[in-house]
């Protein structure tokens, strides 16, 4: 396995997502069938949502467990449903803990027939079914199968009842001791961007649902029957999530916020109050996506894959570099069972996609690591600009947001993401158009002198990672970022500074400088073992140019003498065993030749020794009870070791790598014979049975060859704090779970090959990351990057670009001493300019740069011709030169644009605001507000109102104006606004916006602007002058500008287009032709193709003179909020200056109103308050000029 094993008694069953669902493909162009990757999606509410929102086709593997029983049987159910069937009962029997006779028995009729179907893989293929749902192997049909036997064969229902109304009480009792006895806000995200009024109903309704076991309002007496879908299987192991709600997974902000009638999802408000109102949205939603995947099924390809998600991603990173379907990889945690991918799909000439435009992680990344995840993953990537990986992360809020990437990425986090080839693209851009508001929002409640006995539980964190593509912003030619160079010794110093924090827990001194409780929980949480940092060398060996031998020779002094890592040098034979495994590294002491007694009857008297060879220990039930005996709530998750040691202590090396499982042992041959083999056979009752606990593990034969008379092995715990705490009185200091002598035949076998004839695990080297996804043109120069090391901090700070001219006209125009400058032409991209243009050098980096001059240094040699040029990585690349990188756009090999960072949506798919009949403006102006970081707030309250827009920060004067569009096309102010304009100082009017709808973007928990775009020409010509004069000064507004925002307005527009196009680009798009994107930034200079002019839905802009004529100047445009990072720019970072001047009265300088209350806010902009209205009043000559209301009402400036 890729992560150290838990001792696992009571395994979660996820089986329904407790965050809302998101569209699958929103950050991909939709014009092509996509190819997505599903690891860790417990139910189906992404597949249903995506199909709503995209309807087109596709291909989806999905890794999970047993609830693939679960999501196959729905998915047959929608299909099949037709007229006859009430869609309710879908919904019962995949939601609820208890169903009445008429759902059980449409459960039990489908199962049966699933049954009947799945006697074989080739069978079920040939179903209707089996058209599109697949499954991987063999395997995961029959473990799918077993499963549904177990639905439809209960031999006492009364005892199954009382077994399941225990698990749900134990259930409670589990969230009890984890959560507490407070209200829990996390499901407030489902309501998003207006969570705050389901602040009350969510947790009630969660309440209702555990103790009736439905959504129904009122207890149904009619629901009596145990969900079996949701009820432990047989063996009683597993125990349903206490989160478990099946409301969390929908989108229930239009139960609480007026749509349109004739908006997607309207419904009549019931007299049943907002509760049950959110239980008929979700209702609503889950019918309609259903009936989206039922539309679309045909077009869709489902498949299924029962396992360990990070073997299942090694196997198909083998199979594509070797066509062998097994790698050798172990299924799960505590199966003895190497899978292989034997579905007809994978075969030769298999139609099983192998890499990916999408890969979704859920929240693995919590349990697993970032590394483990993305070595696993992000060479399934397919190969492309587009290509995009999510991981999301749900865990206990952490004050530094620096501890929290460190802990998910074990190191220096700008670092390691070049080093693993993939591009966080919101950490560069600090930028995103997903709102983090309702976290925020949940986080500021329990800080509130009021929000004692709240739980904010997990904060939760969806972000995207983009494939390295090789064609980079405004590079001629498809130019490449190519791989990095590395001096060894500093390569060898970084992946040293990374091994130190994947095993930081081991680190003694730090624990015990501070042993809080949040330190304890964060070293308890072990998700790496040596096997993890060798799969980890092995991908950076094909990421990096560098001599490798001289790097991992010098990395392993390092390690061999650290002293920081209390038990590292315990760890160092599964080091080097792992190294060896994977063809990084052999320890010399490998090729010796050992010298030992060859005529005993074990292992020794083989003909030929291995290197390696596999212990495998039977531990008996009885010393199993130390921990069954402890109450599940209080036995935490300890981790399992393998060891081998001296009977005296003198010395021990430690195993993580192990394979756990029960069962008994068969041995097959003589111990002394070669081909002496052990096989497993698995009792799957595992800790409700009685077999005994089996761990296997590989371990170099030399230690076993050092005392064989006087050594002993078998099975501890990892040290972490938690368990140290609960087991050391009972285990001692070693924690030691079973010890046997090394000769014990009644517990200990050595054998070549491990358990069921499984060979050595095949990890294959990365085949899509590090290659060039097209053949790059010859060029007259060639690009080499070399990295800069902070040898201090073991981290990349920068790197040096050395580039050879290889053509003599390249050789002869730096030969003539000509003018060279170098100009920035993106975030991660340079030109290097030699004679005038006459040459023209594109530098690509892996991660931006700083655009400031003193942060580079060109060097130039005429012989041999070389140039060399040092620059510094960005660390805040919205500060240091790029405040326009936001939604990156560029064209790519195709000249089909390609924006990152902005998600693509059907604007028709998205529910309409009502605003005619929003009561309280109050949630939409704080979740506008929450763009603004604290720091962001800090500017914007010190705006000069002298000045129409102060020449300051260009980023944050954008966020200003798209308050102010958003508060005007609103009608927060009850002005009923159709018109925006852009006016840009001494220049002009430049951009037009007519408001079309207000739209809630429910999945990415904010709001969008569906407007029409006019960008003005530099002559406009007297029909155009017409138009604008003809539009009504009181429905119009305007805001004045500085030109640097108006460049970024005009860089961005293109994004804003892009994301909601459903036209094609011509063969004469614009942006082909000029191959750039936008066309330009320049003042009344045309920004946008024409490809999409005039093409709207019918009434788009109603009530509008001459619209029609003039709509084929405009375009459709989807206008995000643009939001900061939590984890590169906290909201609450402002000083306390500011904020003591946020809560005084502007005016005078009062805390409290002239009544003793609360200050007034200013109702335009809610950003400054005041003690009464007349110091408002007096006020307003100053603060209208910095204020929404500078401009409001303001005609638009002809």
């Amino acid at each position: 396995m890729a992560s150290p094993v838990p001792l696992n008694l009571f395994p979660l069953l996820h089986a329904i997502g407790n965050t809302p669902a998101v569209c699958l493909t929103q950050d991909i162009p939709g014009d092509e069938p996509a190819s997505l990757l599903l690891l860790g999606c417990g139910d189906v509410r992404h597949i249903l949502f995506t199909s709503y929102m995209n309807s087109s086709s596709g291909d989806i593997q999905a890794a999970g467990n047993v609830c693939d029983t679960r999501n196959v049987l729905l998915l047959t159910l929608v299909v099949d449903n037709n007229e006859g069937v009430d869609v309710s009962i879908l919904w019962d029997i995949y939601y609820h803990l208890f169903v009445d006779d008429k759902s059980l028995s449409v459960l039990e009729s489908q199962v049966k027939k699933l049954y009947r179907l799945s006697t074989s893989l080739r069978h079920w293929h040939k179903t209707k079914y089996g058209r599109f749902l697949r499954f991987c192997d063999s395997k995961t049909l029959a473990l799918v199968r077993d499963v549904w036997y177990s639905y439809i064969h209960v031999s006492d229902k009364a005892a199954y009842t009382t077994s399941f109304r225990n698990a749900i009480q134990t259930c409670l009792d589990v969230k009890a001791v984890a959560s507490g006895s407070g209200i829990d806000l996390s499901g407030v995200r489902s309501a998003a961007p207006n969570g705050v009024q389901a602040l009350k109903d969510i947790p009630s309704l969660h309440a209702r649902y555990w103790k009736n076991g439905t959504t129904s309002s009122g207890s149904k007496a009619a629901n009596v029957h145990p969900n079996p879908t949701l009820a432990p299987l047989e063996n009683g192991s597993s125990l349903l999530h206490y989160a478990t709600d099946p409301l969390l997974g929908f989108h229930l902000v239009t139960a609480y916020t007026p749509v349109e009638p004739e908006s997607p999802f309207y419904r009549e408000q019931t007299a049943h109050g907002n509760a049950q109102n959110a239980v008929e949205t979700a209702r609503l939603q889950f019918n309609t996506w259903s009936q989206a995947f039922k539309s679309d099924h045909k077009s869709v390809t489902v498949r299924f894959f029962a396992g360990e998600a990070l073997a299942f991603c090694h196997t198909m990173q083998h199979l594509e570099a070797t066509k062998e379907t097994s790698a050798n990889l172990f299924r799960s945690f505590y199966q003895f069972d190497t899978f292989s991918l034997d579905g007809e799909d994978y075969a030769l000439n298999g139609v099983a996609p192998l890499a990916f435009d999408v890969i979704d992680t859920s929240n693995l990344i919590d349990f697993l690591g970032g590394i483990n995840l993305f070595i696993a993953t992000s060479p399934l990537l397919r190969k492309k600009a587009s290509s995009t990986l999510y991981a999301e992360s749900l865990v206990k809020y952490v004050p530094d947001v620096d501890v929290l990437l460190e802990d998910l990425f074990a190191g220096h986090f700008p670092t390691l993401s070049i080093l693993l080839g993939v591009f966080p693209i919101q950490y560069w851009t600090n930028a995103s158009a997903v709102a983090n508001s309702e976290e925020q929002l949940m986080l500021d409640l329990h800080k509130s002198p009021t929000g004692h006995g709240l739980n904010t539980r997990n904060m939760y964190n969806r972000t995207l990672w983009k494939y390295q593509s090789p064609i980079w912003l405004d590079s001629p030619e498809g130019s490449s970022c190519p791989l990095i160079k590395f001096e060894p010794d500093n390569l060898a110093l970084v992946l040293f500074g990374i091994y130190l924090k994947m095993f930081m827990n081991e680190d003694v001194k730090l624990i015990l400088a501070n042993p809080n409780r949040e330190m304890i929980q964060r070293n308890s949480c072990i998700r790496y073992h040596r096997g993890s940092f060798a799969r980890f060398l092995a991908f950076i060996k094909s990421r990096v140019i560098a001599d490798w031998d001289r790097t991992i020779s010098t990395l392993i002094t390092l390690i061999e003498k650290d002293k920081i890592l209390v038990v590292g040098q315990n760890f160092l034979h599964e080091l080097y065993s792992q190294l060896h495994i994977l063809g990084v590294y052999s320890d010399p002491a490998f090729a010796k030749e050992l010298k030992y007694d060859r005529t005993t009857n074990d292992f020794r008297a083989w003909k030929k020794l291995p290197e390696l060879v596999s212990i495998t220990v039977e531990i008996p039930r009885a010393k199993l009870s130390i921990f069954t005996k402890i109450p599940r709530v209080k036995l935490g998750k300890p981790y399992m070791n393998g060891f081998v040691q001296s009977k005296q202590m003198v010395w021990q090396s430690l195993f993580a790598v192990v394979q756990l499982g029960f069962g008994r042992i068969i041995a097959s041959g003589e111990r002394s014979n070669d081909s002496f083999a052990v096989t497993i056979v698995e009792d799957h009752s595992g800790w409700k049975g009685k077999s005994p606990l089996i761990i296997s593990f590989v371990v170099p034969s030399a230690i076993l060859l050092a005392e064989p008379d006087s050594t002993t092995v078998g099975m501890s715990l990892y040290h972490t704090p938690t368990t140290a705490l609960a087991f050391a009185n009972t285990l001692g200091v070693e924690l030691i779970v079973f010890a046997s002598d090394l000769g014990n035949e009644s517990s200990v076998y050595i054998s070549k090959q491990r358990p069921n004839n499984a060979g050595i695990p095949r990890i294959s080297k990365p085949s899509s990351i590090g290659e060039e996804p097209e053949k790059i043109p010859a060029s007259s120069y060639h690009v080499t990057l070399t990295a800069i090391i902070d040898v201090e901090k073991k981290i990349i700070d920068g790197f040096t670009a050395h580039i050879a001219f290889l053509a003599e006209e390249a050789k002869e125009c730096l030969k003539r001493q000509n003018m060279i400058e170098l100009r920035q032409i993106s975030a991660c991209s340079l030109c290097l300019i030699i004679e005038r243009q006459s040459l023209e050098i594109v530098i690509n980096f892996p991660a931006p740069v700083q655009r400031a001059n003193k942060s580079r240094t060109i060097r130039i040699a005429r012989t041999p011709p070389v140039a060399e040029i040092m620059v510094r990585r960005a660390y805040k690349p919205d500060r240091q030169g790029h405040p326009d990188y936001i939604y990156p756009i560029f064209l790519d090999n195709r000249g089909e644009p390609v924006a990152w960072n902005i998600p693509y949506l059907n604007p028709n798919r998205l529910p309409i605001l009502d605003t005619n009949r929003v009561k309280d403006f109050g949630w939409l102006v704080t979740h506008v507000t929450m763009m603004f970081s604290g720091k962001e707030c800090k500017q914007r309250t010190n705006l000069d109102p002298t000045r129409p827009k102060p020449v300051q920060d260009s980023r944050v004067c954008f966020k200003d104006t798209l308050f102010s569009m958003y508060m005007s096309f609103a009608r927060v102010q009850g002005q009923k606004t159709k018109v925006f304009g852009i006016n840009c100082v001494h220049i002009g009017l430049q951009l037009l916006f007519f408001r079309s709808a207000v739209r809630i973007d429910m999945s990415n928990r904010t709001l969008a602007l569906d407007v029409a775009i006019i960008p003005l020409p530099l002559d406009m010509g007297k029909p155009m002058r017409d138009f604008i004069t003809q539009i009504d000064k009181d429905e119009s507004i305007t805001m004045l500008i500085e030109p640097d925002e108006l460049k970024l307005w005009k860089r961005i527009l293109p994004t804003f287009v892009e994301r909601c196009r459903e036209w094609k680009h011509k063969a004469t798009c614009e942006y082909k032709a000029k191959a750039r994107i936008p066309l330009s930034v320049d003042f009344r200079q045309p920004v946008l193709c024409t490809c999409g002019n005039g093409i709207f839905p019918p009434n788009f802009i109603p009530d509008c003179p001459k619209w029609e004529s003039f709509s084929q100047n405009a375009v459709r445009g989807l206008i995000p909020l643009l939001f900061t990072l939590p984890y590169v720019d906290p909201k609450d970072s402002l000083d306390e200056e500011t904020k003591a001047r946020l809560n005084r009265c502007e005016a005078c300088g009062a805390e409290k109103s002239v009544h003793g209350r609360a200050l007034l806010s200013c109702s335009q902009c809610h950003l400054v308050r005041y003690c009464s209205p007349k110091c408002q009043r007096t006020h307003w000559k100053v603060h209208r000029k910095s204020c929404l209301g500078k401009s409001g009402g303001n005609p638009i400036r002809k």
